[in-house]
This record gives C-alpha cells, sequence and structure tokens, in this order.
C-alpha cells in the first residue's frame, strides 16, 4: 500500500502566524548516588512536534479532511507524505489531535497538533 498524501485540494500550507515546533526531549538523565549527573542522547534521530493552524476551510474542504483522516489515515494511525512548510522537504508526518471550530459564514478554522517524523518519506 502506497504511503497517502496530503489532499491536493486542500490548502497546503499553514498559517505562518502561530506554527510551532519543537524537538522532542532527545536525552535521558541519570544521577548516581555521587558525583553530577551524566547525560546521553536517548536515540540517533528525534520527532519534531509542531502546533499550526490552516487558511479557513469550506464545508467542502471539512469534508475532504476528515474523509482522507478516517479512511486513508485510518483515523489517524497511519503517517503520510507532506511537505514541510518551512523547508519544502518531503517528510513523514502524524496527526496526533486536529480540531475544527466554526467562524463565520461557512468558514472553518483547522487547528492541529501534529509530528514530523525521523527518515525519509516513502
Amino acid at each position: 500500500m502506497a504511503t497517502p498524501v496530503f489532499p491536493p485540494s486542500l490548502p497546503q500550507k499553514p498559517l505562518i502566524e502561530g506554527w510551532t515546533w519543537k524537538p522532542q526531549p532527545n536525552k535521558v538523565t541519570f544521577k548516581p548516588e555521587i558525583g553530577p549527573s551524566i547525560e546521553r542522547r536517548r536515540g540517533t534521530a528525534v520527532v519534531h512536534k509542531f502546533d499550526g493552524r490552516w487558511p479557513p476551510f469550506t464545508a467542502a474542504e471539512v469534508a475532504v479532511f476528515e474523509t482522507w483522516f478516517d479512511d486513508d489515515l485510518k483515523a489517524g494511525t497511519l503517517v503520510f507524505n507532506w511537505n514541510d512548510p518551512i523547508t519544502g522537504t518531503l517528510s513523514r508526518w502524524k496527526i496526533v489531535e486536529y480540531q475544527f471550530s466554526s467562524m463565520s459564514a461557512g468558514r472553518f478554522d483547522l487547528a492541529v497538533k501534529i509530528n514530523r517524523l525521523p527518515g525519509a518519506a516513502v
């Protein structure tokens, strides 16, 4: 089965305002009985956690997104390929959670928590 991609009929980039990210903590600290703490790297690759909002969606775009999430991503259990909005690099992503809220006149705000996974997109 091919890796799903973000639906091309939807806005491809989040709003830059409020697009935040940080790496998942990647160190382990051990405190021996005496002496200073000892730290080491937990792994060679790290997940980056992103929060953001998309430009307003129409009701039809909400339906496309929810169908894609439920069917193609199996309710968010699968990863998908998407171009990183900052670097443009095709990467592997997984949606942690999303929320639509009504704005006005048939427009809907999409807020997401999404992870960029280590490794190349396939």
